[in-house]
């Protein structure tokens, strides 16, 4: 059976969902399917995950196509690229004709799955891992009301209701489907995102991240790692430590960058928060020493982003095995779920909330959670098989 991948992005970089494509494309290689990759291309000479070196050129073909990557605030030079991209990838199958499609996430999906249906003719599994333009609307960055919305949700709607299959990363992002664009919720499958699980921290006397910021004695770290963007909710973070000055044994990290980064600098100096240290990006070979160098991760959204996305890193904070206190909706299922296991979850907009649960923690009257239970969710090598088994069974 011949598979063809459309990637949203490129093994040229370290992406968010690196691993996971990886992953995905490998379970197929290692089930017989002979698939034809189809990425974005940055460098003069591609790069491409050392495990798929045996399969190139015989079970994995990979078509490259130039690209050149946008500002991040420049949205419609994006969004235009990504439209060329797509229709290119579209040409490309066209040409090698695929038995079967896997599409990876994106805001300009309804191109790919129409082609998909009237020109190749072919069945296609919408993989959806961030919901548009719920989460900009979630985020307060667009308005129901306005015309991108509307044009949004009706392209994404029909990417939805015509692709053969669909899986997402969360329930709570499911619900968000069926509720919001009337999909059938049997269409759906739930597949949760997993972690680095090739990556593993060093002893801590050899740990990178605390060699390049030493940690104090008796000194309880709360790490925040990811993008600083504006649907991540770093600023409750920030409230938190204005109020935890007074702590001087507890100090916050904020790990990583992106176009909400300076507004976020500016508070701490303007509430002089002498407690938090901006860290910058750290090298992704590096993830599980991060996270296992924090004594609490924290990992926090805006109010009502749970349902149109999760975060990646939650998987990589449980292989840690270290105290997690995620701040998402509390109605939510993935809040649910963290409590179920033991963990602490605080809404979204109560910095208050979340200070107490630090210090529960830190004075060690909570306990870590069950985390075998909680990464069951999570687990490679079971959610790798669902992919392979959704393709084989459209």
């Amino acid at each position: 059976m011949k598979v063809a991948v459309v990637s949203i992005g490129s093994f040229d970089t370290q992406y968010s969902d690196y691993h996971i494509m990886r992953d995905i494309i490998l379970g197929m290689l290692e089930r017989g399917f002979d698939v034809t990759l189809i990425q974005k291309q940055y460098l003069d000479i591609p790069r491409y995950p050392e495990s798929f070196r045996k399969y190139l050129g015989t079970k994995l073909k990979v078509k490259n196509i130039r690209f050149e990557k946008k500002a991040k605030a420049d949205l419609k030079a994006r969004y235009l690229a990504d439209l060329f991209y797509y229709h290119k990838a579209c040409k490309l199958m066209k040409k090698d004709l695929p038995d079967k499609i896997f599409l990876q996430s994106n805001n300009t999906a309804f191109i790919t799955v129409w082609y998909a249906k009237h020109i190749l003719k072919r069945p296609i599994l919408y993989n959806e891992q961030d919901i548009f333009p719920e989460n900009a609307l979630f985020a307060g960055i667009l308005n129901s009301n306005s015309l991108i919305y509307k044009v949004a949700h009706a392209l994404q709607k029909y990417a939805y209701k015509n692709a053969n299959a669909l899986s997402t990363i969360s329930d709570d992002m499911k619900k968000t489907i069926v509720n919001r664009f009337g999909i059938d919720k049997d269409k759906i499958k739930v597949i949760y995102n997993w972690g680095h699980e090739e990556l593993r921290a060093n002893p801590l006397s050899e740990n990178v991240f605390l060699k390049r910021f030493p940690k104090k004695d008796e000194e309880t770290r709360v790490v925040y790692a990811g993008n600083l963007g504006k649907m991540q909710n770093v600023e409750l973070i920030l409230q938190t430590a204005a109020r935890m000055k007074e702590y001087k044994d507890i100090s916050f990290y904020i790990v990583g960058s992106g176009v909400n980064e300076e507004n976020l600098k500016k508070y701490a100096r303007e509430h002089e928060l002498g407690n938090m240290k901006f860290v910058g990006m750290q090298p992704p070979e590096d993830v599980a020493d991060l996270y296992q160098a924090a004594d609490i991760n924290v990992i926090p959204l805006q109010g009502g982003l749970i349902y149109a996305a999760l975060p990646s890193k939650t998987a990589d904070c449980l292989i840690a095995h270290k105290p997690i206190i995620t701040c998402v909706d509390e109605e939510s299922g993935f809040a649910d779920i963290v409590k179920k296991f033991g963990f602490i979850n605080t809404s979204p907009e109560n910095p208050d909330a979340l200070k107490n649960a630090i210090i529960q923690v830190a004075e060690k009257k909570r306990k870590m959670g069950d985390f075998s239970l909680l990464h069951a969710l999570f687990d490679r090598d079971k959610n790798v098989t669902k992919y392979c088994d959704m393709i084989e069974k459209m």
